[in-house]
């Protein structure tokens, strides 16, 4: 019992506390709360105004390079000229560097003389090719008369030869038996005498051969001397071409020692120097083109359908003060960041003076939209409630709520498509509150009686 009594005692002081301190608070409420305006309340207006609206979307992007090529040489070599320096002007095939070429001007040398050699060998296995088809007709036609009087007569001269040299060797045997002469004139006697008897034998068989009529075997032979001699020609024009490529490799490879420059551009940096030993994996010198320099910004979903190629655009960088460049845009992605909600859209500067430079950050601004004879009031006079967008027009110190449908907004204030008319006051300030018929005070003004 003594329980429940101490329970509901505690209960009852926790009650009285509890309204004593709603109390209070109710009293600091009614203290700190502003008294009720006489008369409405207190808005800022401006009137509806027609101007032309310009609507520009700003970006910030960075500058880079229309092309830019890291030049490198095509073999390993010693360098042994590098007449160009960083931030000269240079033109497409204008020399960047040249290699040391002695050892493969030798083999040039060597190539063109393999080249010549084999020419040599072309030229000799083609007047053979001719020789065997002549011979090939002349045993197919049959033997002209006059070589049979020709063959005919080397016979005889051949017998005639035959018996002074019989007639030598008897004399000279004779003479030897005498003790005049040596066995080796009578040695050399018997030589020549076997020498003319053979060129007699070979003469009359030369005739015989030329007196019978051409035999099958013959013309096979010849036939197929005459396709040994062309698989000849071809095997030594094979080796002429195979020694005019040997020959164009090594006139390319001494090419390749000159180093050139692939465009035209500007030398932004230079890697190597006079006397390094280079290959074709490091870069001699960097060559970037400027004539025209690129922005590429990232467009809002927003503006992407009020941006097209071609648009012009005006582009400021803090580096280049007082300075505006004019601009286009030269293309659009088709694809957005799934991340950003972004398109990139690329914008081409002509730079003939090379005042943008790559890395420099440029501020970007493009004219999305115009709009001449806009109706337009300031940006804070319109409110956004359940029902869309309202305006609160101010008419004989009282409010009257006005729907409106909105276009455009720029410099702080945003065109009214539909809902206002040229003139009418708004409010722009304090308005947040008012409703529909409510009385209002303007700034400097009493309530009227």
């Amino acid at each position: 019992m003594r329980r429940i009594l101490t329970v509901a005692i505690i209960v009852v002081i926790a009650g009285l506390l509890g309204w004593r301190t709603v109390g209070a608070l109710r009293a600091r409420q009614a203290q700190s709360a502003p008294a009720p305006r006489p008369g409405g309340a207190v808005v800022q207006t401006a009137r509806v105004q027609r101007t032309t609206l310009s609507v520009v979307a700003t970006y910030v992007g960075e500058v880079l390079a229309r092309a830019s090529v890291d030049v490198a040489p095509r073999l390993s070599g010693q360098v042994v000229a590098l007449p160009v320096v960083e931030g000269q002007a240079i033109r497409v095939g204008q020399l960047v560097a040249r290699l040391d070429g002695r050892d493969l001007g030798f083999a040039v040398e060597q190539a063109r003389a393999a080249y010549a050699n084999q020419r040599v060998q072309v030229e000799s296995a083609r007047a053979f090719l001719n020789t065997q088809r002549a011979r090939l007709v002349q045993l197919s036609s049959g033997v002209p008369a006059e070589q049979i009087a020709q063959a005919e007569a080397q016979l005889r001269q051949a017998r005639l030869n035959l018996e002074f040299s019989r007639a030598q060797l008897r004399r000279m045997e004779s003479l030897f038996a005498q003790g005049y002469v040596s066995a080796q004139r009578v040695d050399e006697a018997r030589l020549d005498v076997a020498l003319q008897e053979s060129r007699v034998a070979a003469a009359e068989q030369q005739l015989g051969m030329l007196r019978r009529e051409p035999r099958p075997e013959s013309v096979r032979v010849s036939q197929a001397q005459v396709d040994e001699a062309q698989v000849a020609l071809r095997q030594a024009e094979s080796r002429l071409a195979q020694a005019a490529v040997t020959l164009r490799e090594a006139q390319s490879a001494l090419a390749e020692t000159v180093v050139i420059s692939p465009m035209t551009g500007v030398v932004a940096k230079r890697f190597a120097e006079v006397g390094q030993q280079v290959t074709p994996a490091i870069a001699l010198v960097r060559v970037v083109d400027i004539s025209t320099v690129f922005i590429t910004i990232p467009v809002t979903e927003r503006d992407l359908a009020r941006i097209t190629v071609g648009l012009p655009v005006t582009v400021r960088a803090e580096a280049v003060p007082g300075v505006t460049f004019g601009g286009r845009i030269a293309g659009i992605s088709p694809l957005l960041s799934t991340a950003t909600r972004t398109a990139d859209a690329k914008i081409a500067i002509v730079n003939p003076a090379h005042r943008l430079r790559p890395g420099m950050f440029a501020g970007v601004e493009i004219l999305v939209a115009r709009r001449p004879q806009a109706l337009v009031v300031p940006v804070d006079a319109v409110l956004d409630r359940p029902g869309g967008q309202v305006v609160f027009v101010i008419k004989d110190a009282k409010a009257a709520e006005r729907r409106v449908q909105t276009g455009f907004s720029s410099g702080g204030v945003v065109e009214i498509v539909r809902g206002l008319h040229f003139g009418e006051v708004v409010a722009v300030s304090g308005h947040r509150a008012l409703r529909d018929g409510m009385p209002v005070l303007l700034p400097g003004r009493q309530r009227r009686p």
